[in-house]
């Protein structure tokens, strides 16, 4: 599930680049602030996860294992491999249907991505840990769908502060992530993980 996850998040990521609506937020903000510093987006981006990842570890270290690294490592080399196999089978840019296509299958299978790679508690990206820090701190009077719309409209707005191109994508994904991520675990990734764990024997249990 862990690995689906990131491979769905990734394709999605993929599919939100083709479409030119816009990217996600984080990734916003994330241009924004780095063009502004004038430095690479890879390098800023990962001083920005390292702080990120202090915060998560100080409120909420169990959302960190492996699952956090494939996210961290693993999505840019996804998307860049999808865009390129695009690109290659395809050629030239899609046209105004089929990136609208490609925009509406991003934003649910972002959201079922994110779902499926948190539920099974492997680790998760520091990002997608902070409405998790949100709700914490909140002491749960802050929900999980509502903190992840509150993280990802801080970052459009930063984003777009800084000079990051917003587009109706953004503005989708801001709103509906979380609500989605909040569904599928809800409805899908957590009966998953509960009726295989029911199914392993006793010895291979996965209940803590």
């Amino acid at each position: 599930m862990m690995m689906i996850g990131n491979l769905f998040i990734g394709i999605a990521v993929s599919l939100l680049r083709l479409s030119n609506f816009g990217t996600d937020p984080f990734s916003t903000m994330n241009l924004g602030v780095s063009g502004f510093l004038h430095v690479s987006l890879g390098i800023y981006q990962l001083i920005f996860n390292v702080f990120l990842l202090i915060i998560v570890f100080i409120f909420v270290r169990h959302t960190i294992g492996i699952g956090t690294i494939v996210n961290m490592v693993g999505i840019g080399f996804f998307s860049d491999f999808f865009v390129y196999g695009y690109h290659e089978l395809f050629g030239s840019s899609p046209l105004l249907i089929t990136r609208s296509i490609f925009l509406l299958i991003a934003i649910i299978i972002v959201g079922l991505g994110v779902a499926l790679y948190m539920t099974p508690d492997m680790g998760i990206a520091p990002y997608d840990a902070m409405p998790l820090v949100i709700q914490k701190i909140s002491h749960n009077k802050i929900p999980f769908a509502f903190a992840r719309i509150m993280a990802d409209v801080t970052c459009v707005v930063i984003g777009f502060s800084f000079g990051s191109i917003v587009g109706v994508a953004t503005v989708i994904t801001a709103i509906c992530i979380g609500p989605l991520v909040q569904y599928f675990r809800k409805h899908l990734a957590e009966p998953l993980l509960r009726n295989n764990q029911k199914a392993l024997p006793v010895s291979f249990n996965l209940n803590k």
